[in-house]
């Protein structure tokens, strides 16, 4: 649940400050750069960026959304069948 969680955290972030998610970036992949902060990205490249986190997101919100309903159907499933489960 954990990695599901911090891809919805990651993707909203992404989706709402796409920019600062492309300084950091720049500057973790061009380090070894002089001036990696002057390289401006094309609009393109960030509305690409937003629509990544919210894919993202998306994904991480569907898979929490499928956990819980798997866990759910299993947890009815055990109640009409009378099994205890250790969980």
């Amino acid at each position: 649940m954990f990695w599901k969680t911090l891809a919805v955290a990651y993707g909203v972030f992404a989706a709402v400050f796409p920019e600062k998610k492309l300084e950091y970036l720049t500057r973790m992949v061009l380090v070894g750069y002089e001036n990696p902060e002057d390289l401006e990205p094309s609009d393109w490249y960030v509305s690409a960026v937003r629509t990544e986190g919210v894919l993202v997101a998306l994904a991480g919100v569907g898979s929490i959304v499928l956990s819980l309903v798997a866990a759910s159907s299993d947890t009815e499933d055990a109640a009409a069948t009378g099994d205890e489960t250790d969980e």
